[in-house]
């Protein structure tokens, strides 16, 4: 029965990936017909020498000897390369954000206006007005007006630039970073850990989303150090780890509560392995596991709730929150993303009950306006919005970046590099969407490992039923565009790191074979 299950879980993965490559092989961002001309021109400068050097046998021999001393080199030395290109590309970093720190708008905006309010002791108007309506950004409010403050501490206006707004989302960045090479290094093995670093940190280090300080690129952190966590508590079989993992899910869940299907998916695969095995359970330990898990997490969120209402920072209005039925109604309407006459139709209605009975209403409604067939192809026509573009949808929210004109030419180069509506941002979209075709192909190859029935075979099972949870739950949620992928990277990095460790350490045994 398990290896049945398991079985259908990887069909069902293999079917998915595969329709989700196939909108990414469609998507627009691989027009090369965008692409700089200069980069055209260094791409063909490439090709050429490539040709001069394999053009005879000698040249060909002698340039594949010297790639192959190369990479030797690389992986003898790997540690102390990664490490000197992290630290090189934390240098790029803080350069690149002198030269390109911007508003942004939206939820950041509301998010910085409010913090940066109540930093100048002004009337919080805009904090109160803002989280009453979108509470789900709450904890993120907190921790951001925090932050502010030790910024100030240094500097009395440090704390609200938007310089040092950027500055420590690139820290969290990077910190991601990290925690998903160690998490993969313990759950895995050093070779996955290290590919699944540099799946990560290719397209995201020097992305445009260093620009965007939000509940997105903030749960790269959060999620790579509770799966290292969980991977230490498995390892070392701590209690106390277990107590602090279950407070960590419950601050993610507060941050971003979509980030935490891994949990669903990992106590459906736990109950399943549960239900099928003949080994003799201890029920005792399993109890007190299970207690010192949640019983921290149940807490924390309770806690967290009495301080938002006993906190004297803002004044919450609980009419005026949008349900999560708002966001069902959206889902169903457009691209499936963002609708501004709903949330607009949503406010205006004056009470909480009102608002769940009018996006309940209209739920029904679109339902049977699709038809079963209908829906079906809203589905899969929104499932593609939701995943086919790999610079994860930069620029698909709000407007342009409104900046003040500038003479230096280094700046307005990475203005027009990284700005949503410069010319060369295409070019680094369509870096960025080549680096996810690669992810996805990774994710491909897992799909051909072999029923093994261990450890490694549920952890597995429990990543790829997380990604399928993740696409459901955006089909099901308001979606429409790839930027909500980014809370779950650190577990498709993962994952897709284990595709091609597989393909290639089953090219290599083959090899040695023949």
């Amino acid at each position: 029965m398990k290896k049945t299950l398991f079985s259908l879980l990887n069909y069902v993965f293999l079917l998915s990936i595969l329709y989700t490559l196939y909108g990414a092989l469609r998507s627009s961002l691989l027009d090369i017909s965008t692409i700089n001309d200069k980069i055209w021109i260094l791409l063909l400068f490439l090709v050429f020498i490539i040709c001069i050097a394999l053009y005879s046998e000698n040249t060909r021999l002698y340039t594949l000897k010297k790639i192959s001393m190369c990479l030797d080199f690389f992986k003898k030395n790997i540690a102390l390369i990664t490490r000197l290109l992290f630290f090189l590309t934390l240098i790029l970093q803080v350069i690149l954000l002198y030269y390109i720190h911007v508003p942004i708008g939206w939820d950041v905006d509301g998010i910085h206006a409010s913090v940066s309010e109540l930093i100048k002791n002004s009337p919080d108007s805009i904090a109160s007005i803002y989280l009453s309506k979108n509470p789900n950004n709450s904890l993120f409010f907190f921790l951001m007006y925090f932050i502010s403050q030790i910024g100030n501490f240094f500097h009395h206006s440090l704390g609200y630039s938007w310089m040092y707004w950027q500055l420590v989302n690139t820290i969290f960045m990077d910190i991601g970073f990290i925690f998903i090479f160690l998490a993969a290094k313990n759950l895995f093995n050093k070779q996955i850990a290290y590919l699944s670093f540099y799946l990560a940190f290719i397209p995201l280090a020097l992305s445009p989303w260093i620009l965007v300080i939000y509940t997105d690129t903030i749960m790269l952190p959060v999620i790579g150090f509770i799966f290292w966590l969980y991977s230490l508590a498995q390892k070392n079989n701590n209690l106390a780890l277990i107590v602090i993992l279950g407070t960590s899910i419950a601050i993610a869940y507060l941050l971003k509560p979509s980030s935490i299907v891994f949990l669903v998916a990992y106590i459906l695969i736990k109950l399943l392995i549960l239900m099928t095995t003949s080994k003799k359970i201890e029920l005792k330990k399993l109890i007190l596991i299970i207690l010192l898990f949640c019983l921290p997490l149940a807490g924390t969120v309770k806690l967290f709730h009495l301080f938002e209402d006993h906190q004297k920072l803002i004044v919450l209005d609980k009419d005026q929150a949008k349900p999560w039925q708002h966001f069902v109604m959206m889902g169903l309407t457009g691209s499936g993303g963002f609708s501004e006459e709903d949330t607009q139709a949503i406010l205006s209605i004056p009470t909480k009950e009102e608002k769940i009975n009018y996006a309940n209403a209209k739920i029904v409604e679109r339902l049977k306006n699709y038809g079963f067939t209908g829906y079906t192809k809203f589905l899969m026509k929104k499932h593609a919005n939701n995943t086919d573009r790999g610079d994860f949808g930069w620029g698909r929210d709000g407007g342009p970046q409104v900046y003040v004109q500038s003479t230096d030419s280094i700046q307005t180069f990475l203005r027009d590099t990284y700005y949503q509506q410069g010319e060369k941002v295409k070019t680094v979209r369509f870096f960025m969407h080549l680096m996810w075709i690669i992810t996805l192909v990774g994710l491909l190859f897992i799909t051909r490992k072999k029923y093994k029935d261990d450890d490694f075979d549920a952890l597995l099972a429990i990543f790829k039923l997380t990604i399928l949870g993740a696409f459901l739950y955006l089909l099901l949620f308001e979606g429409g565009r790839s930027r909500y992928l980014i809370q779950y990277l650190p577990i498709i990095y993962m994952l897709s790191a284990n595709g091609y460790y597989l393909r290639f350490s089953t090219s290599r045994k083959r090899m040695n074979i023949n």
